[in-house]
């Protein structure tokens, strides 16, 4: 006999799968923070947070949703698309509210009023809210501003979380376009003459300004921007890694290239970068799965780091 979940098991997973969209929001929240936000207790907080690491469509690491909980803050790596609150569209929900109503009307239902609540909570939030199914709202969040430096060939003043170095602050940029890349949206900008990517969902808030766009920003053929290689990967410093062989996974995240080689049983393997400070955060982030052979001065910086920490609890 198949069990059926209970409402409040159901309450739960929406609980638990609405914490995403919410961390997009406020990327700096601790658990007791998005406690006090949403109204239940920290451990519970904590609790989904965990039950989320395990959650996906399938069971491989690129089908599963990637974050790090701790105490002093929830880093999103990997979202799955799950980047906006769960709701129905006005079509998802015309069909559930048929549903229910046939359902109400049968003899014999083991919850009735279950069913006869749901209806009744849907037919008030459609009665309340119209929206067409041909209609789009506006653009959201920072895309709407963006659009409109793009338009208007204006400097944007944006606030950026960065995932590699774990801050959030001020730019002052020159938007150049947007490009889409393995389901996340990029806006390919020039920051003090030098060509960046910012991912969309990480901008918390893009101010037009009254600055305009500098020519050199998208001439083209220009040097500081590439829409074949909006990365920059082609011109990027390349370092060699020696990579643990049970976390060859890494591959599948970064654009490292594994090579057959072997060195000492660890699988020698190549990866563009962009800044010194950027790979040594890296390396650090994965120290018992990565380690630097060149550039020699990165693999000393990485080597003098660890003594130092070594030294801290000798």
């Amino acid at each position: 006999m198949t069990k059926k979940d209970s409402p409040e098991k159901i309450s739960n997973l929406v609980r638990t799968l609405n914490l995403i969209p919410y961390l997009h929001k406020h990327p700096n929240a601790t658990p007791m923070e998005i406690a006090r936000d949403l109204g239940y207790s920290h451990t519970d907080v904590m609790g989904d947070l965990q039950r989320l690491m395990l959650s996906g469509v399938g069971k491989r690491p690129e089908e599963l949703i990637d974050l790090a909980p701790e105490w002093s803050g929830v880093t999103v790596i990997d979202d799955q698309g799950m980047n906006a609150p769960l709701r129905l569209t006005p079509t998802e929900a015309n069909a559930l509210l048929l549903t229910l109503e046939s359902l109400e009307t049968m003899p014999g239902l083991i919850d009735h009023s279950a069913v006869t609540s749901a209806a009744q909570k849907i037919r008030e939030v459609m009665s309340n809210v119209g929206v067409s199914d041909a209609e789009h709202p506006d653009t959201p969040g920072a895309l709407g501003p963006i659009s409109e430096a793009l338009s208007q060939r204006r400097m944007l003043r944006l606030t950026y979380y960065s995932a590699t170095s774990d801050t959030t602050r001020e730019r002052t940029v020159a938007p150049v376009g947007i490009f889409h890349r393995d389901g996340n949206t990029y806006l390919s900008a020039v920051e003090e003459g030098t060509a960046k990517t910012f991912r969309v969902d990480r901008i918390k808030e893009a101010l037009l300004i009254d600055d305009p766009v500098p020519a050199s920003a998208s001439t083209p053929g220009s040097s500081v921007y590439n829409a074949a290689d909006p990365f920059g990967f082609g011109d990027a410093k390349v370092a060699t890694l020696r990579i643990h062989p049970e976390a060859t996974w890494l591959a599948d995240f970064w654009q490292i290239e594994l090579h057959d080689e072997r060195d000492r049983g660890w699988v020698v393997a190549t990866m563009p970068y962009g800044s010194d400070d950027w790979l040594v955060r890296f390396c650090l982030s994965q120290a018992d799965r990565v380690d630097v052979v060149e550039p020699i001065h990165i693999a000393e910086e990485l080597a003098a780091r660890g003594k130092a920490a070594l030294e801290r609890y000798a």
